[in-house]
């Protein structure tokens, strides 16, 4: 499902690929936009996989593009995702990134990186994952009414077929 709302239509970067670094690989990335005002605001939403054994000691932190200042990046910890009786489903360790609310966002690439401090102290790197997330979707430009309008739209168009991938169980429930 692709569509822009609000964008300036020159502004056509491509998605960005999902990337393997020595640490990480990234699992999912967007922003969630939150249509519960008249005016959009949205999160940063990234997950990622742990590639090798990560200390338990060890601080991940996120840094984040600020569409609003961009002299002043968000940073924000990494959550490592735990299954509530205790038991991983997945094979490895896995983390999500989720941002403050931003009350700007801007279409275009936005920078994210993730570096993993030995501890707490976070004076010694370990190693660091970058990627960018892709936004359609100006805030500022986009009207609520106009942005579900084209969700609508494009959600009539979209391929909604079961699909497996690892890690993954989507049952197509058409029937």
């Amino acid at each position: 499902m692709s569509f822009t709302c609000g964008c300036n239509s020159s502004e056509q970067p491509r998605e960005p690929k999902f990337k393997k670094s020595k640490y990480f690989e990234d699992i999912a990335a967007s922003f969630a936009i939150n249509t519960k005002y008249q005016t959009l605001y949205a999160h940063y939403s990234w997950l990622v996989e742990a590639r090798r054994d990560i200390p338990k000691t060890a601080v991940i932190e996120a840094e984040l593009h600020n569409p609003a200042d961009f002299s002043k990046p968000l940073k924000v910890s990494a959550i490592e995702l735990q299954a509530q009786d205790g038991e991983s489903p997945w094979g490895n360790r896995r983390f999500y990134v989720l941002s403050p609310r931003l009350e700007t966002l801007t279409c275009g690439l936005h920078p994210v990186k993730l570096t993993i401090y030995k501890d707490e102290a976070k004076t010694s790197v370990l190693g660091t994952h970058e990627n960018a997330i892709l936004s359609r979707i100006n805030t500022q430009y986009c009207p609520k009414d106009e942005f579900m309008d084209k969700m609508k739209e494009a959600a009539k168009t979209a391929d909604w077929k079961s699909s497996r991938s690892e890690g993954s169980s989507v049952k197509d429930v058409t029937g």
